[in-house]
């Protein structure tokens, strides 16, 4: 699959499109089918910012790593995403799931708030809106979703509920759910 490398603020040179290419497809491999995967490199200062995702298989895995070179980044993030996909498909054995489950399209979930030191100027303000598709999943598969977005909390129909609620990490590593009350 060709991967989509883009540079915000950065020019992408041949040789760092091809390396992030060449990396990122190793990740081709825990997946079925893998319908996109996007590249996004950026400069913050003297730190190179490197966020990688990936859209295949029902799901969407992200990862970011940051580092003073942008080749190193690129290494850091990839080697995240296998170990979390391996992980993953060790928890979860997905190829082994009930045929009640649809695989046609990603649960997707917002991207963590990325802000600037320089945007104090902007606090309480909502910088930021994302519409996602949300599908039944019970509270485990909606734990594994959240691992492989590395994000701290998930939005999700409960399959036990038929209720969306939402799943967050606690500060002790466990997790919650809140559960709306009508």
């Amino acid at each position: 699959m060709q991967v989509q490398v883009r540079g915000k603020g950065v020019v992408i040179t041949d040789a760092l499109r091809d390396y992030a290419d060449k990396r990122v497809n190793k990740l081709s491999k825990h997946f079925a089918t893998l319908q996109a995967a996007t590249v996004t490199q950026s400069i913050q200062g003297k730190v190179h910012r490197v966020e990688v995702q990936l859209e295949g298989d029902g799901i969407l895995l992200r990862g970011e790593d940051r580092a003073e070179d942008m080749y190193v980044a690129i290494d850091h993030v990839v080697d995240k995403l296998e170990r979390r996909m391996s992980k993953y498909k060790e928890r979860h054995k997905w190829h082994h799931r009930g045929a009640h489950h649809d695989h046609d399209s990603p649960r997707r979930m917002p991207a963590e708030s990325e802000r600037d030191e320089d945007d104090a100027d902007d606090e309480g303000k909502v910088l930021r809106r994302k519409r996602f598709a949300i599908k039944p999943l019970t509270e485990l598969e909606a734990v594994a979703h959240m691992e492989l977005l590395s994000h701290d909390f998930f939005v999700f129909e409960n399959a036990d509920t038929g209720q969306v609620s939402v799943l967050y990490r606690r500060a002790d590593k466990n997790y919650g759910i809140l559960e709306p009350e009508r």
